[in-house]
């Protein structure tokens, strides 16, 4: 008695994947990627707005503090003028330009005038106008304050359109850079009235 054994011979369907088969799969997986690549990119940024924001609180708060100040060291109780290279409507001398800056005695508690916040640089660790510290990881933030020419125009923060004489015009300006190395500048102009 002799065995025979039959052996199945392969159908043309299970050699492989027809043309039509690749080019569907490759449209689908083309369609899904398409899909998938904004939700990943918002993925990857999403810290970029809360970081952002924290940068403009952090500045803005800085130039809301300053903006509340006197104008100027000699400014008298109440306000007015004082005497500059620009104008002499006032009995008393603005605060000379290499005098500009934190006033003997002064902390950041006592702070009293515009130009008392000037060379201002903080990194990572903060304080705030009541000398509570504060931590913010990679943020820095510097404070710049120039006397400028009342007619600058525009007014920016290059520190070229800085004036060599006291005017009636400071110029103020907040710089904050987040830890993404972006950099904000708030500019505000303090005015001798």
């Amino acid at each position: 008695m002799s065995a025979t054994i039959f052996t199945r011979q392969p159908t043309r369907h299970s050699q492989g994947f027809t043309l039509i088969e690749i080019i569907v799969t490759i449209v689908i997986l083309g369609a899904v990627a398409g899909i998938m690549v904004p939700f990943f990119n918002a993925i990857v940024h999403s810290p970029d707005p809360v970081i952002r924001e924290q940068a403009i609180s952090l500045g803005q708060a800085m130039m809301d503090e300053i903006m509340a100040k006197r104008w100027d060291e000699n400014t008298p109780m109440g306000g007015g003028p004082l005497a500059t290279t620009e104008s002499a409507r006032g009995a008393t001398p603005a605060t000379p330009i290499a005098s500009l800056g934190v006033d003997a005695g002064e902390n950041r508690t006592t702070y009293d005038d515009v130009d008392d916040y000037n060379g201002i640089n903080e990194v990572s660790n903060f304080t705030d106008q009541n000398g509570a510290a504060f931590v913010l990881t990679g943020y820095r933030r510097q404070v710049s304050v120039c006397y400028i020419a009342s007619n600058t125009s525009p007014i920016d923060h290059n520190p070229a359109s800085c004036s060599a004489t006291t005017t009636d015009t400071k110029r103020v300006v907040v710089a904050i850079t987040s830890p993404l190395g972006e950099v904000f500048n708030f500019v505000a102009v303090a005015c001798n009235i």
